[in-house]
């Protein structure tokens, strides 16, 4: 990690190299500068990638954007999901950007249940300096773990239960409900389509 732009643009490094790339997050859209939330948002980006720290990008099936931004789902370095964070506790909107398709289902469902706890952005006020954002809490460094107020999905017997109500699918070390099910082709997801 190089540097934060926004909510949904950073700066990295790939490997030793020198040379940075400007990436825009897939599967979410933050507020634009000036706009309610938007400070908000960075910091809680920040604090999600501190610079320095490693990233983990993962592409979908555009590469590019048309102003020459690398398009990736990127990940800190705890594995935990950036854009479902920043959409599940309502910093950020879910965003099809183009046919980077692999994750919207998971990303309309988180702002779904934000937009039913009418969360900051879904909150209907703008927010202030009183309401920018804390550093994660020391629970934070544990894996799976989502935030105050998270709570789990609801359990169910199979993955396709799961799946035909609208939940998973679950990463290994960034989602709690992973454990719930058998992941039968050791990929590190489970409840996948």
């Amino acid at each position: 990690m190089v540097r934060i732009v926004d909510g949904d643009t950073i700066e990295v490094r790939f490997g030793r190299s020198s040379r940075t790339v400007r990436v825009r997050l897939l599967g979410l859209d933050t507020p634009e500068y000036g706009r309610c939330w938007f400070d908000s948002a960075t910091e809680r980006a920040r604090t999600l990638l501190p610079l320095g720290r490693t990233a983990y990008l993962l592409r979908d099936r555009d590469y590019k954007d048309h102003y020459g931004r690398r398009l990736f789902y990127v990940y800190n370095h705890r594995g935990l999901s950036v854009a479902r964070n920043l959409i599940r506790y309502g910093y950020a909107k879910s965003l099809l950007y183009r046919k980077n398709d692999r994750y919207i289902r998971t990303m309309r469902l988180e702002e779904a249940r934000a937009r039913k706890r009418r969360l900051r952005i879904w909150s209907g006020r703008c927010d202030s300096s009183k309401d920018l954002v804390a550093p994660l809490p020391v629970e934070a460094r544990t894996a799976g773990y989502a935030g105050p107020g998270w709570s789990p999905d609801p359990r169910f017997r199979t993955c396709k239960s799961a799946l035909s109500a609208g939940f998973g699918p679950y990463e290994r070390s960034v989602h709690p409900e992973y454990a719930w099910y058998h992941d039968a082709d050791r990929d590190g997801l489970v409840c996948e389509r």
